[in-house]
């Protein structure tokens, strides 16, 4: 153990800021630096918590579930949200994390991927056609909250829900927590939880099979024992993906178009060979992953990678700098088309890893294609706007789309 990570352990001395500016500028390199210097850091953010930055010690703390548990919180944060009450999956422990997440694998991984993906494409494209047909837009508003908004409502099967509506509250909730306005925060998170009450009401009242729809396979699902799960848990593992599948796809592709935005070269390079869009993905993934602040809790005072921690003292899992990892990575920082291996975490690690990650990544891959076919270029052109800890993502990304396929010359000027 270093000198650095022996303070930080006795003193609790504070390693890196969060809300510093250097790490909102460039959250990146103040983690690698803290990697190899304090791999466990300790940050006095929010009342104290230690940071994993290393990738076998934030997957190791993934899979010891038994020892850092979910069920405290879930995300290290200071900003103000919603009432505290039990949210499988994700703010759950076992055996009741078990229960929610068999009765949502099967649904999940089962055949509802592939019959939603045609509609998914098609809404992609639209929304890239609308987008094309004007002189600037913001890419994060216009194509990546809408996108994931209307995905949303087709793995939940819910016909009678405006996208439009759903996207305007996921933002709310998001821009809130970020502006720590917990008026808007409790307001947006009221009327999703309305909206999972409504869906469970109707599948109650007319259930549908329960291999392709959620909200049926809850309702029923049974414990070991043969009891029902808790309704107003119920509620809530509807609810929170509402919004954590909302947020974190919709974030992931932000934080790619800035990418293809600002590296030009890339962006030419999918342009030009579409088919490596594919082979791109997880490299998207792991270079771009925005969660910085999933967390855990000690159940008891444990000894972890050298560190003594205490009971209850917060753990943030930071998984984008597990995916910058240079012991797993070779020149971590570089985007390589096809990196093989690619062992990245994007989807977590351990039982509480996404159940959804086989859409999720179909998702990315149609958003991509979508836009890169869908249009001749993309340029920025405005300020972009940065989300800060727990997330590291564009509020704003205003672009200009350049031209469309096939079009001598751009709808609104040529690619620089």
């Amino acid at each position: 153990m270093t000198n650095q990570a022996e303070a930080a352990e006795s003193a609790r001395q504070s390693v890196f800021d969060p809300l510093d500016p250097d790490f909102i500028a460039d959250p990146h390199r103040v983690l690698g630096d803290v990697r190899t210097s304090c791999p466990v850091a300790y940050s006095d953010r929010f009342g104290g918590f230690w940071a994993l930055t290393r990738r076998r010690d934030v997957v190791e703390a993934a899979k010891r579930h038994d020892v850092f548990i979910n069920s405290v919180l879930h995300i290290i944060s200071g900003r103000t949200g919603a009432p505290a009450h039990t949210r499988p999956l994700m703010h759950s422990d076992q055996p009741e994390h078990t229960w929610f997440r068999a009765a949502m694998m099967p649904v999940l991984g089962g055949p509802i991927g592939p019959e939603i993906e045609p509609d998914l494409r098609a809404e992609a494209e639209r929304l890239v056609a609308v987008m094309a047909g004007r002189a600037e837009v913001d890419l994060v508003r216009d194509f990546c909250g809408p996108l994931m908004a209307f995905a949303i409502t087709r793995i939940f099967g819910m016909e009678d829900v405006d996208p439009a509506e759903f996207d305007r509250w996921n933002r709310q909730y998001v821009d809130g927590g970020q502006d720590d306005d917990r008026e808007a925060v409790l307001e947006a998170h009221e009327h999703l939880v309305a909206i999972a009450e409504a869906l469970l009401a109707d599948r109650r009242a007319h259930p549908r099979d329960p291999s392709r729809d959620l909200a049926t396979a809850l309702i029923r699902a049974r414990t070991p024992d043969g009891d029902p799960l808790d309704p107003q848990k119920i509620v809530g593992a509807v609810r929170q993906p509402f919004l954590i599948v909302w947020l974190a796809t919709s974030h992931s592709l932000g934080n790619m178009l800035q990418r293809l935005l600002v590296d030009r070269g890339l962006q030419e390079t999918l342009r030009e060979r579409p088919e490596l869009i594919d082979a791109s993905v997880d490299e998207f993934l792991r270079l771009d992953m925005p969660q910085l602040g999933f967390g855990r809790t000690p159940a008891h005072d444990v000894e972890f990678a050298g560190v003594r921690m205490r009971k209850d003292e917060p753990v943030a899992l930071v998984f984008p700098a597990a995916n910058r990892d240079p012991e797993v990575f070779e020149d971590p920082d570089e985007f390589r088309i096809g990196r093989s291996p690619n062992p990245h975490l994007a989807f977590g690690a351990g039982v509480h890893s996404c159940p959804g990650k086989g859409i999720g990544r179909n998702l990315i891959l149609i958003a991509l294609e979508s836009i890169i076919n869908g249009t001749a270029g993309m340029e920025p052109c405005g300020e972009i706007v940065q989300e800060t800890w727990p997330f590291r993502a564009p509020r704003t990304l205003p672009a200009r789309l350049v031209g469309q396929p096939g079009l001598a010359g751009g709808v609104h000027g040529d690619v620089a």
